[in-house]
């Protein structure tokens, strides 16, 4: 049959855009099912498949419950008179939310008429295209398909929602572009974070595509419901009920929601973020909901306005209070894991060096810690605790941690997202990175004087990679070395540069010269002389060649091998290769200098940032340095020291700054914020 459509002009174009996403359209079609006291709702969304090609994501969406549906004696009353936008029984403007998703929405129901004591079923089918061909709307007349049934039926009412809107649409009006929180990924925790009450509640069950919703999805145990007595400013008591929900959803935050009733449904009616600088990792990630039968909503909408209200500003003291006690106390468990922790057998700090950074040691804590409460390591996989430990040691050294936490241990988005928070809130991601150089500088700095000071004869063998060795460690002979290449990038350099050493600077030592070391022992005797090369950028075009003529152990540097380096510089600076765009550092180092020689090389005045500065071109780009192992490991064994004292100053600071981010901390005024944000969409 044809029905006559009662709408004015203002309403029939809110029909199209009336909601900020397509999302919010949705669930206006969900909150009509509510509010039609359906106890299911089954939710059929169409997505087109990867390999199809679609115009559109997603294909069709049926949404049906089993509420008390329109008989066919109230359809024009129900859902054909838009003359006001409510509508007792929630069947209103909102059931047509679905034309702001897909222009052609069809409408089926089953009702029951007490009066008339039987049931009846309509299908009314509405096009925008015919909506809008329609040039007076008293036009407007929709062919429903209508008929009265015989016997009992289940009541329904389900809205189908075809030819969703494709990108040539959507590219003129957002407000009809499929939101994301639609998609296969997402849909089932837009639903949640929508509707967690009635969820937890199970007074709807919730179908999306033929599988139910189920709270144990969502969240983390059960959730911790608690009431409370406010005293308003006149002292008059009023009931405050809070539900704590810890949230698996990827909801990152701690989100407060003041609800009231509305048409039976509780609503939000202000949105708020809690945060406090000492939370602990696991306190993120909670829906926190607040709700009061006798508070006036006005109070609930303006509470960012407490620096206006004295009212206000109480109420919302009380409410961070109470958010506070119930957050500080789920730190208990992650102060007896700390304690746990420390007496593991593979706990990598037990034996913690000078160098080794306290803040790390924290940030270490914390990260075991969300590990632990994901997999469990101490009751389920003891022995992965002896991989998994030295890992997570690694990554925080590496500035690798976010890549760890999600794709090696798999932590969640809130977890990751939490630990980056803290690298940008404090330095501990400098001091860690500036402790890991110091203490591997000081490792390598060992080794180094183990292989060129300190009875050699023990380390023959391992004297052979010393040339590997230096490679790595270039800064020994300056900071700025520290990052350097080891090889030229111009092999006709490389090549010339050793022609030249071969032609100048390979000497036999002997006694007569005083140039032989002849304490030495036999082993070490072995050892030859070494040639490194290295270079570095100095800008778009300058570069900076370092050549290292590491002397064997039995030679002594004497006026000879002094006169042969400076030699080998005239070398450098007269070949063909020799351009202003490269500067060369020449180093000359052995285990001993004669008397001849220290005395050539003190004569000479040193420049403040080079001690071991012997020669420099007219150019003043052919530098020669001259050191012995000794002076030179002495000389970066104080730099370091230094570096190390600097660094447990500017680690105690920090240590505290990270433990005032997480730990429980008696503070007399705890610093927390009640944010307000918008209430999802």
């Amino acid at each position: 049959m044809k029905r006559k459509v009662s709408a004015t002009t203002r309403l029939l174009h809110d029909l199209f855009t009336q909601y900020q996403s397509t999302f919010l359209a949705f669930c206006e079609l969900i909150n009509n099912s509510i509010q039609a006291d359906a106890k299911n709702i089954d939710i059929t969304i169409d997505y087109a498949k990867d390999h199809e090609l679609s115009p559109t994501i997603i294909r069709k969406i049926v949404v049906k419950d089993d509420g008390i549906g329109v008989h066919q004696n109230l359809i024009q009353d129900r859902l054909l008179d838009f003359g006001d936008s409510t509508k007792k029984g929630g069947k209103g403007i909102g059931r047509f939310a679905a034309l702001q998703i897909g222009s052609d929405v069809e409408i089926e129901t089953i009702g029951f008429d007490k009066e008339g004591n039987g049931f009846s079923k309509a299908i009314i089918p509405f096009s925008e295209q015919y909506i809008k061909s329609v040039k007076k709307i008293e036009d407007l007349e929709i062919d429903t398909d209508e008929s009265l049934l015989k016997g009992k039926h289940n009541t329904y009412y389900k809205v189908t929602i075809n030819n969703i809107y494709d990108p040539a649409v959507t590219g003129k009006n957002q407000k009809r572009k499929v939101s994301e929180r639609l998609l296969k990924d997402n849909i089932q925790n837009a639903i949640f974070e929508r509707y967690p009450i009635v969820i937890f509640n199970k007074s709807i069950k919730f179908k999306i595509n033929g599988e139910y919703l189920k709270p144990e999805q969502f969240i983390e145990g059960k959730p911790e419901k608690v009431a409370v007595i406010f005293k308003d400013k006149k002292a008059k008591e009023h009931n405050l009920f809070f539900t704590y929900i810890q949230l698996k959803s990827t909801i990152d935050e701690i989100r407060v929601f003041l609800t009231t009733k509305n048409a039976g449904i509780d609503t939000i009616v202000s949105g708020f973020q809690f945060d406090a600088d000492w939370i602990s990792p696991k306190s993120k990630g909670w829906f926190v909901y607040i709700h009061s039968d006798v508070l006036e909503t006005d109070l609930y909408r303006n509470l960012d306005m407490d620096g206006l209200d004295d009212n206000i500003h109480h109420f919302k003291a009380f409410i961070k209070d109470k958010l506070n006690h119930f957050f500080k106390g789920k730190n208990k468990e992650y102060e007896d894991f700390v304690i746990k922790l420390k007496k593991d057998s593979f706990y990598p700090y037990k034996e913690s060096s000078n160098a080794t950074s306290k803040s790390k040691i924290v940030l270490f804590d914390k990260v075991a810690y969300l590990v632990e409460e994901r997999y469990n390591l101490f009751t389920t996989n003891k022995q992965l605790r002896e991989i998994i430990y030295p890992l997570i040691d690694r990554t925080i050294t590496t500035g690798e941690l976010d890549k760890i936490l999600q794709k090696i241990l798999r932590l969640e988005n809130k977890y990751v997202k939490k630990f980056n928070e803290l690298l940008d809130r404090t330095e501990i991601e400098d001091v860690i990175e500036f402790s890991e150089k110091v203490s591997k500088k000081i490792e390598d700095l060992v080794f180094v004087e183990k292989l060129t000071c300190s009875e050699m004869s023990k380390h023959v063998a391992e004297r052979k990679e010393l040339h590997k060795v230096l490679e790595r460690t270039l800064w020994i002979f300056g900071e700025k070395y520290l990052d350097n290449t080891k090889l030229l990038s111009d092999t006709n350099l490389e090549n010339n540069l050793k022609k030249l050493r071969e032609e100048n600077l390979l000497y036999k030592p002997n006694k007569k010269e005083d140039n032989i070391n002849t304490e030495i022992d036999t082993k070490s005797r072995s050892i030859t002389d070494l040639f490194i090369y290295s270079e570095k950028p100095i800008d778009e075009v300058k570069r900076e060649v370092l050549i290292v003529e590491l002397k064997a152990p039995k030679v002594k540097i004497s006026p000879i091998e002094l006169q042969q380096v400076k030699k080998y510089a005239r070398e450098v600076e007269e070949s063909s290769f020799y351009s202003d765009d490269i500067n060369f550092h020449i180093v000359l180092i052995s285990s001993e200098i004669n008397k001849a020689g220290k005395y050539e090389i003190d004569a000479t005045p040193k420049p403040r940032e080079n001690p071991y500065f012997y020669f420099q071109n007219e150019n003043k780009n052919i530098t020669i340095s001259v050191m012995k192992w000794a002076h030179l490991i002495e000389s970066n064994k104080r730099k370091l020291s230094y570096l190390s004292s600097k660094l447990k100053v500017k680690d105690m600071g920090v240590e505290e700054k990270i433990k005032s981010d997480f730990d429980e901390i008696n503070f007399e005024n705890v610093k927390s914020v009640l944010r307000k944000v918008a209430v999802p969409e």
